[in-house]
């Protein structure tokens, strides 16, 4: 066998909630293959596994209490998207796939409402389509492909997206010998953002301490949450656990000089990677922060910090239009479904057709107040004069068992205009900060 591989129709591999999964699998040999039937299967889930170390007791046979150790293996798994189909069987008896270049088309409807792609350091997110090619007689022969999945998540529908956030922090510097009072206020032009969208960040200074300020640095996180159970031998009982992860996912910094008794005034600017954006399911929830923290020469107590919560969308808010544009939203592109809204596989002929399962969990929506579910509507979204482009994720690729290397690739605005940074005003209040440790 020359070759056994499996190609996606859309570009990039990436698919929306609700659009049909379409491509075909490629087998190409010089000669005829001894082979039964060749299966297409599609899958989609969230999975969540890690272990801990647990102390437990004992009595041993003289009565005596003594203390042990144990690894506790905790994992959850919600399936989003299952189906599977023949795509070639052997009709004649003599199981043999004919020599040359096979080609058998797939379609799998995806569901209106599943998460975004996602890997991290305690589960992931995953969907991808899984070959077999059923030889008698010897191993047989396997492919896994994994494909990207984003939903909808438009900040314009999102209404605390657009809210300008403030927040102001004062600190007396020094460890014994104060120095002197320093106030810091820092401004968010509002809480949303896409990837490729640069972020300024606005921090005015008041300085009544005797040291100067020498640098301002901001931090955005990403804050992962993932859940899983551990139940008894018989599955009765089901102990809930929780394991967090804080990411950084992009850091700005800037030396900037404000003199003992003055003022000043000084802009960050940070650009959003390709990051997942902000979502939650029953197993796993990832949301955003952002640190800002001031600098003065003080050896100790000299660091002043302020932190944000912050929505990541896929499209844009309206006032941000790509350079160019019309008024309307940039969005994501779309793909013309050229397949039915059900699974149909075949070789150039009409095969079996497979529904896929209803997902196994309620459906996944976005994080944060006044958020919206990533439902609506069915299929990506109209074209856009300056779609996005999609990159692979930041955090880089990924080995999956039975399959290449796979990083999921998110859309990236490269053409917003920069938002402006808000004018000076009375500080008020920041939104709460999403949970760093667990639910």
């Amino acid at each position: 066998m020359d070759d056994f591989r499996i190609e996606y129709d859309a570009p990039n591999s990436v698919y929306f909630p609700g659009q049909p999964v379409t491509g075909k699998v490629v087998i190409q040999n010089r000669e005829w293959i001894k082979a039964r039937f060749l299966k297409i299967c599609i899958h989609g889930g969230a999975h969540t596994s890690w272990s801990e170390s647990e102390r437990r007791y004992r009595t041993d046979a003289r009565g005596n209490r003594e203390s042990y150790t144990e690894s506790v293996h905790y994992a959850a798994t919600v399936n989003y998207l299952t189906g599977e189909s023949i795509a070639w069987k052997s009709a004649d008896g003599q199981d043999r796939l004919p020599a040359g270049t096979n080609v058998f088309p797939f379609a799998f409807a995806m569901p209106v409402n599943c998460p975004p792609s996602y890997e991290g350091c305690h589960g992931h997110i995953r969907y991808s389509v899984h070959v077999e090619l059923d030889r008698p007689w010897k191993f047989n022969k396997k492919s896994r492909k994994c494909f990207s999945v984003v939903p909808m998540y438009d900040l314009n529908i999102t209404p605390t997206a657009i809210n300008p956030m403030v927040n102001s922090t004062s600190k007396n510097t020094g460890f014994i010998l104060k120095k002197g009072l320093v106030s810091m206020t820092v401004s968010l032009p509002k809480r949303g953002y896409v990837a490729g969208e640069i972020l300024p960040i606005t921090i005015n200074i008041e300085n009544n301490s005797k040291s100067p300020v020498v640098a301002v640095r901001s931090k955005m996180t990403q804050l992962s949450h993932f859940h899983a159970s551990h139940g008894s031998a018989m599955n009765v009982t089901h102990h809930t656990h929780h394991k967090n992860d804080e990411k950084c996912v992009a850091e700005s910094r800037r030396n900037f000089d404000v003199a003992p008794h003055s003022r000043g005034q000084v802009v960050l600017s940070m650009k959003i990677p390709a990051i997942v954006p902000s979502f939650t399911c029953p197993i796993i929830d990832v949301d955003y922060c952002i640190s800002v923290k001031l600098d003065t020469a003080s050896t100790f107590g000299g660091t002043l910090k302020v932190e944000f919560p912050l929505i990541i969308g896929t499209i844009p808010i309206r006032q941000l239009a790509p350079t160019g544009a019309a008024s309307a939203p940039a969005v994501m592109p779309t793909v013309s479904p050229t397949a039915p809204p059900y699974p149909v596989i075949g070789g150039g002929v009409p095969g079996a057709s497979v529904y896929p399962t209803a997902p196994s969990a309620p459906p996944a929506s976005p994080i944060g107040p006044g958020g919206v579910g990533f439902g609506a509507p069915i299929g990506p979204p109209p074209m856009a004069s300056a779609p996005p482009s999609y990159e692979e994720s930041m955090q880089g690729v990924t080995k999956v068992e039975d399959s290449e290397p796979f990083a999921p690739r998110y859309p990236v605005y490269n053409n917003l205009q920069e938002t402006s940074p808000l004018p000076p005003y009375t500080p008020g209040a920041a939104p709460p900060l999403p949970s760093k440790t667990g639910f």
